[in-house]
């Protein structure tokens, strides 16, 4: 299976855009995510998973026939460069071929393994939208597509040309990253047995000069497709870090951090966390790093690996979003985690829908077999937070108590915190 080759992937994409702008040409790509990797992994076996990749990329390289234009660019996602587009309609006719031909059954060592995906795209017309622009899009319409969307051709078209919007946010999140202009609000963790904050997520958060907020969920798509996921993770650790020591004789909380799945495995992560928490000098039982449950499985030895060292050093591991991924219950034996948070789509709606009452019931017995604490993201009324204590669950988070809010906000508010008693 070749290796990751995202710089490659991106040089030959900024390669096709200078050939469609010199030639007036239109340009697509494909962002093919095959979605079920992790559960091949678990139930026929890592060298099972590798052989699908394997055959996936083979069968790209089939349909494309041309050099440079098929590339892994993820752990299981592929980048599918479709240049010389003389109708940029016809992305559709690739899409539906890649689609008809990866999703079903490939034959994987002298068997059938079904394969599940799902595509993003992106139309360039006339080579008009700027490369990174161009990535972005097409992160944008995976997202989309996995939250249940369809692809809309027609959009594209009018969105395929040229994109001052998408380029000046690019340049302005450049700019941002270099000048330290994003910031950081907490929303307070309350501890349902002792009723005092124990501790508070840190969230990102950008407003560019004289422009509205842009959402955290675009600003990731901006780092990744930059290829500068790490530098704005490693600048939200420091400044959580900084955020902290401030702290320290003044507010007695911890503060939870989000990991991105894709980080889970780099090798520098363990380094780049043992550093800031030497720099700033802060107790690592005051730091803990959430990760989602899929990057767990993704990359199971380096990923494993890197968990335990985090542990090692004495911060706290939290399985985010718990119920939202593919994870198998073999797996909690190896993680070295101390927290489950159960995501917020269970526990929104936990009073009104039996279903997610009784997963949400599940979810806390788990945890308390594997002894982990259990916190409840979403909690927006009062009758939700009595259930959830009666249930066993250890902390809650959300807009019953507090929304996200800047750090002076959030030390006053920790100050003029009543206790869990005012509330009910």
């Amino acid at each position: 299976m070749p290796e990751v080759q995202r710089a490659a992937f991106i040089a030959a994409l900024g390669g096709a855009v200078a050939h469609a702008q010199q030639h007036a040409t239109h340009l697509g790509m494909l962002l093919i995510d095959l979605t079920n990797l992790a559960r091949i992994n678990h139930y026929h076996g890592y060298r099972t998973g590798d052989l699908m990749l394997a055959a996936a990329y083979r069968e790209l390289l089939g349909v494309s026939k041309l050099p440079d234009t098929v590339f892994r660019v993820g752990s299981h996602r592929f980048a599918f460069i479709l240049p010389g587009l003389t109708n940029p309609a016809f992305i559709a006719l690739a899409l539906n071929k890649v689609t008809r031909l990866l999703e079903g059954e490939l034959f994987v060592d002298a068997g059938m393994v079904s394969v599940e995906l799902k595509v993003g795209i992106s139309i360039n017309l006339n080579g008009g939208r700027d490369p990174m622009a161009m990535l972005a899009l097409a992160e944008s319409s995976l997202a989309h597509v996995k939250m249940g969307g369809s692809h809309h051709i027609e959009d594209l078209l009018r969105e395929g040309g040229n994109s001052k919007t998408d380029y000046q946010l690019e340049q302005r999140f450049a700019k941002a990253l270099r000048d330290n202009d994003f910031e950081l609000y907490f929303q307070p963790k309350v501890n349902l047995t002792t009723g005092r904050v124990d501790s508070a997520e840190a969230l990102l958060r950008w407003t560019p000069p004289g422009g509205e907020p842009v959402p955290p969920e675009m600003v990731v798509q901006l780092a990744d497709a930059a290829g500068r996921a790490f530098e704005l993770t490693k600048w939200v650790v420091h400044q959580s870090m900084r955020q902290l020591k401030s702290w320290r004789h003044s507010l007695d909380v911890g503060l939870a951090l989000n990991i991105q799945a894709g980080l889970v495995a780099s090798p520098d992560l363990p380094t780049m966390l043992r550093d800031a928490i030497a720099i700033w000098g802060v107790d690592p039982a005051k730091v803990t790093v959430e990760i989602t449950e899929g990057a767990f499985i993704e990359d199971k030895e380096s990923g494993f690996d890197n968990l335990l060292a985090l542990k090692n050093m004495g911060i706290n591991l939290s399985i985010d979003d718990f119920g939202t991924g593919y994870s198998s219950l073999s797996y909690f034996k190896h993680i070295p985690a101390a927290e489950l948070k159960i995501d917020r789509t269970f526990v929104s709606a936990m009073m009104v829908d039996p279903q997610d009452l009784e997963l949400v019931k599940i979810m806390i017995r788990i945890a308390q077999q594997f002894g982990l604490t259990v916190v409840a993201e979403g909690v927006e009324d009062r009758a939700t937070m009595l259930r959830l204590r009666e249930l066993g669950c250890d902390s809650i988070q959300g807009y019953y108590f507090s929304k996200p809010l800047a750090a002076r906000e959030f030390e006053s508010w920790v100050r003029a915190w009543p206790g869990l008693s005012a509330m009910q």
